[in-house]
């Protein structure tokens, strides 16, 4: 597997993050981005951990581990990660 994207926060409205939320938000804390949108490149976390394996497990402690916080404390936050699966040959 190889890593291609990884994202740690609240990244936009959809399944987790509902638009009524957004709107409760924006009353408390106007248009400031760290509500939605306020996210953190972590690819570096995950390509260390799971690139070059065939398959692995990440839990959010392993990012939160690296003090990654780029929300607001309190928010539900998410991480997303796109991969590729690679072949290799096993040559003798």
């Amino acid at each position: 597997m190889l890593l291609t994207s990884a994202v740690y926060g609240r990244l936009r409205v959809g399944k987790c993050v509902k638009a009524e939320e957004i709107a409760a938000q924006k009353m408390l804390a106007g248009d400031d981005s760290r509500f939605l949108g306020c996210a953190a490149d972590v690819l570096h976390i995950l390509d260390r951990r799971c690139s070059g394996k065939i398959d692995c497990d990440i839990r959010i402690s392993a990012v939160s581990f690296e003090n990654i916080n780029p929300c607001f404390p309190g928010l539900n936050v998410h991480l997303e990660a796109s991969y590729q699966c690679i072949s290799s040959k096993l040559m003798f």
